[in-house]
């Protein structure tokens, strides 16, 4: 049985602002690279372990889709994967 995904909103905030900026310079490419990020995210719903652990936060895990990091938890008693926060690679980790 897959996993149900949730976006909170901040990380509804961050896809938005994320999608805006690459927008500013080419609408299509913002297109193309948004449905591929959330294809990506879409898979955890089937391998909700598929991102990596952090170190200081033991409950969440990210996945990466090239520059951009998507963090999230698995909440299992909710067969539930809930995106936390989407970021660029290069910013400084998000506090949670």
């Amino acid at each position: 049985m897959d996993y149900r995904l949730l976006f909170t909103q901040r990380a509804l905030n961050d896809l938005a602002s994320i999608i805006g900026h690459i927008a500013e310079d080419d609408a299509e490419a913002a297109s193309r690279f948004g449905t591929a990020l959330l294809d990506h995210v879409d898979l955890l719903t089937r391998f909700p372990r598929m991102g990596s652990t952090i170190r200081k936060r033991s409950r969440v895990r990210k996945l990466l889709h090239s520059p951009i990091l998507v963090y999230y938890q698995i909440r299992e008693d909710k067969r539930l994967v809930e995106v936390l926060h989407v970021r660029h690679g290069s910013r400084k980790s998000p506090a949670f």
